[in-house]
């Protein structure tokens, strides 16, 4: 397990995306981190990244506008 410390307006999502690869495991990070109950973050709360069997990698590409 990977132990990560949030800097300033981190979100839990792009922490997953940015790992992993894929925001598809965002909700076991979630159970494997009971304490975090808000997706936007103060800076230096630690988040546990779990390894995982075969994360799928996201296909595409990202886009912030159509």
């Amino acid at each position: 397990m990977i132990t990560y410390v949030t800097k300033e307006s981190d979100v839990l999502d792009w922490i997953v995306w940015r790992h992993y690869g894929t925001i598809s495991v965002l909700e076991k990070v979630m159970k494997a981190n009971p304490n975090i109950t808000d997706e936007k973050l103060e800076a230096g709360i630690e988040i546990q990244l779990p390894y995982f069997e075969a994360v799928q990698k996201d296909k595409g590409e990202l886009r912030l506008w159509n």
